[in-house]
């Protein structure tokens, strides 16, 4: 690009609403930020389903030893509850806690199963 033709980008930048501009110089490029309030997305609707992600990597277990296996598809659950928990090898087990209250509305990994970090274990459903 020539000088003349940048200069009429950067003089097009200045009588916008930006307040920041970046380029990335890797494989993709560019974010405009606009000034706060000058312009507003619709929000994106709330979901009545909540991922519960695993915490660490390790192998995933459904329960605790000596307590009630909570993490099952239709169980109510309370904010909190243990719904199972990733065993790494190094120590103490993860615990997998329900962030809200609600029904297991589908449990994506079983006994045994391996366990990335931030893989989607269950889905609640707001209760």
């Amino acid at each position: 690009m020539n000088s003349r033709r940048l200069k009429d980008v950067l003089d097009w930048l200045k009588a916008t609403d930006l307040v920041s501009v970046r380029y990335h110089d890797g494989s993709a490029g560019f974010e405009l930020t606009l000034a706060s309030g000058a312009a507003t997305l619709p929000a994106a609707p709330a979901s009545r389903y909540v991922p519960v992600c695993a915490q660490a990597v390790g192998v995933f277990q459904p329960g605790a030893p000596g307590r009630p296996r909570l993490g099952e598809e239709g169980l109510a659950v309370k904010e909190g509850d243990v719904l199972g928990q990733i065993e790494t090898g190094a120590g103490r087990p993860h615990e997998v806690l329900a962030p809200c209250s609600g029904r297991v509305a589908r449990v994506f990994c079983s006994a045994g199963q391996a366990a990335e970090y931030g893989q989607p274990l269950f889905f609640l459903e707001r209760g």
